[in-house]
């Protein structure tokens, strides 16, 4: 059959985004006594740029070097690789299962000038490197210098109170420093590691590492690279070891609390102003609009005198200005809600952070499978309307968000390429993206189309259209900008706490987001405040015998968007202190991705409401 080959095709690289094949020990996290554990060198960067990373190796240590080793590379997901990991294996640390270890020599080296200047940078400026054991990660400073306040492990303190009679390697003595460098402040590098591991069985359950004997660095300084491992058992079960790298102080917080309560107190507020639209000014509209012609000759009010949302009932539901551009833009905040309600729904019941590279992997995946949502609801909008020329209009819509994704990734990877980064993405993950977006994402979006477009010519307007456009009466010229920045700060309020939890946890070493059911409790709330503004912003625009509000809404509350922008960018000059040409364009080109994404999420679901809104009230009144 000619279908088999493109089939197999299609398999095989969804089996290359997968996770690599599971393999005993390290994979399966089970061991044998004496087995050896690997342990994985990931990447190494200045701590005040959290996403400014390169591979192990550029530190220049011994410790990868030579011909006497083989270092293995290590296979990454799609998630691994977006997220910047790079692993090699250290195979001159020889770490066996259960198996203790004394002081034992790693490596020795001699600086060079090149390397002596390079490394007393790095410890300047305050790098650290990323390990990882069993798949836990364990982070350590490469050195120390005048300026620095060490604090290498949490570990350390215990481990001293607990096993005083157990003694730490000496430090040794201090090489003999030029005389032209003695009284200068020299930096240090940490020669030593003490590993030490908790297990419970067969399985690894916790690690952390004790770097020690700083030596100072300069021009041929000997460095004498050390390390030992001490194994203690442990009750702890194997599914709570990720616990540990939590922080319930800061994220479960009373603020974090707080900041539900002020979004549900904010959400109720904006139900009970949409109540009253609804309850007691449309109950009289429509009293007063369906009232007899009897009834209206015997009013003290006369005839002629309607004003207000009925007098545009022959043009509400016409034809948007720039219908092509419309669909888009809300074809994709349609196709982005449903990504991130699935997101959070699996993370909810999944538990993502306790897997490296499983929020990243499965936002890829869940874009792909939910790009049918954004092509049913761009299809039927697009039809319900009168729009023509469907076909590039679905083609643009499918093209949109992956095109600004893909322009910014370019501006991000080129720099990080130049710096020679580990979050540069490399051709083998873009094709694969690139194939799964062409044998995926085309086909459910032509799907979702075409079955929106069926559905857009089974429903019909509650108001027929008239021929000649009503004339829109002149508004005060602040009257728009007004209401479109009211209109987006107030969603903003319901979000900005939250935010900045997001921020900390996105941009630190030491945060890990995990408390996901309270986003998805404050994107509920989120949404409902939504749907209340576009409600209220509609009202308002219809009253003002302005019958634009398919643009109106959708701006309205994609201006939510702008206020996160602006706060991200205060974010990084006063909560960060992020450096550099690479770390500050990785920052805002995805703060602006995200801001864009936020921006098409709320202004779609703003026309949702907005048009659920529209369609009721028009559909319960005597048309002329």
């Amino acid at each position: 059959m000619p279908r088999v080959p493109a089939m197999r095709a299609v398999v095989a690289v969804l089996l290359a985004a997968a996770p690599p094949v599971v393999r005993a020990g390290k994979d399966t996290h089970t061991y044998k006594l004496g087995e050896d554990v690997v342990v994985w060198t990931d990447k190494v960067g200045p701590y005040n740029n959290p996403q400014e990373t390169y591979e192990y190796s550029s530190l220049g240590l011994c410790e990868l070097e030579g011909e006497d080793i083989a270092v293995e590379q290590g296979e990454l997901s799609i998630g691994e690789t977006l997220e910047g990991h790079a692993f090699f294996s250290s195979p001159r640390l020889d770490i066996h299962f259960g198996q203790n270890k004394d002081a034992t020599k790693l490596c020795n080296m001699e600086l060079t000038a090149e390397k002596a200047a390079a490394l007393s940078t790095m410890i300047n400026d305050n790098y650290w490197y990323q390990l990882y054991i069993d798949d836990l990660p364990i982070w350590a400073f490469v050195g120390e210098h005048s300026k620095f306040a060490l604090d290498v492990s949490r570990f350390s303190l215990m481990y001293r109170d607990n096993n005083r009679s157990l003694q730490l390697p000496s430090t040794g003595t201090v090489p003999a420093v030029p005389k032209h460098l003695k009284g200068k402040p020299l930096p240090r590098v940490y020669t030593h590691r003490h590993f030490t591991i908790f297990y419970n069985g067969d399985q690894i359950i916790e690690v952390d590492m004790e770097p020690s004997n700083p030596w100072p660095v300069y021009e041929g300084a000997p460095l004498n690279f050390s390390y030992a491992v001490s194994w203690f058992p442990t009750n702890k079960e194997f599914k709570d070891r990720a616990n540990r790298y939590l922080d319930p102080k800061f994220f479960e917080h009373k603020v974090h609390w707080f900041s539900i309560v002020n979004s549900f107190m904010l959400c109720l507020f904006l139900c009970a102003v949409v109540a009253i639209i609804l309850m007691k000014t449309l109950k009289r509209d429509f009293t007063r609009y369906s009232a007899s012609e009897a009834e209206e000759l015997e009013s003290m009010d006369g005839v002629g005198d309607e004003s207000g949302w009925k007098q545009v009932n022959g043009d509400v539901f016409r034809r948007p200005d720039h219908l092509a551009i419309f669909t888009v833009v809300y074809a994709s905040g349609c196709h982005l809600a449903s990504t991130v309600f699935i997101v959070l729904i699996f993370a909810i019941c999944n538990s993502y952070y306790a897997s490296r590279g499983a929020t990243a992997g499965s936002f890829v995946i869940a874009y792909l499978c939910t790009v049918i949502v954004g092509g049913y609801e761009g299809g039927r909008v697009f039809r319900m309307f009168g729009g023509q020329q469907w076909k590039r209009t679905m083609a643009l819509q499918c093209l949109f968000m992956p095109g600004i994704v893909f322009a910014s990734f370019i501006v991000i990877n080129t720099t990080a390429i130049f710096y020679r980064a580990t979050m540069t993405v490399p051709f083998k993950t873009i094709f694969i993206i690139l194939v799964l977006f062409l044998a995926v994402c085309v086909p459910l979006h032509t799907v979702g189309t075409l079955l929106g477009r069926r559905a857009a010519a089974e429903r019909s307007f509650p108001c027929r259209v008239h021929h000649l456009k009503r004339p829109i009466p002149t508004k005060h010229w602040a009257f728009t900008p007004i209401m479109t920045m009211v209109a987006g700060i107030v969603p903003f309020g319901c979000l900005f706490i939250e935010m900045y939890f997001i921020l900390s946890a996105v941009w630190s070493h030491n945060k890990i987001y995990y408390v996901y059911g309270f986003m998805f409790a404050i994107i509920m709330l989120l949404c409902l405040v939504i749907i209340c503004v576009s409600i209220t912003c509609t009202y308002i625009l219809l009253n003002a015998e302005d019958y634009r509000w398919q643009w109106q809404s959708f701006i309205c509350c994609a201006a939510t968007s702008f206020y996160v922008f602006l706060y991200t960018v205060h974010y990084f000059y006063n909560s960060t202190q992020m450096s550099g040409f690479l770390q500050t364009v990785y920052y805002f080109g995805t703060s602006l991705n995200f801001c864009i994404g936020l921006g098409l999420f709320c202004g779609s679901l703003g026309f949702i409401g907005a048009s659920k809104f529209v369609f009721l009230i028009y559909s319960n009144i005597k048309a002329e």
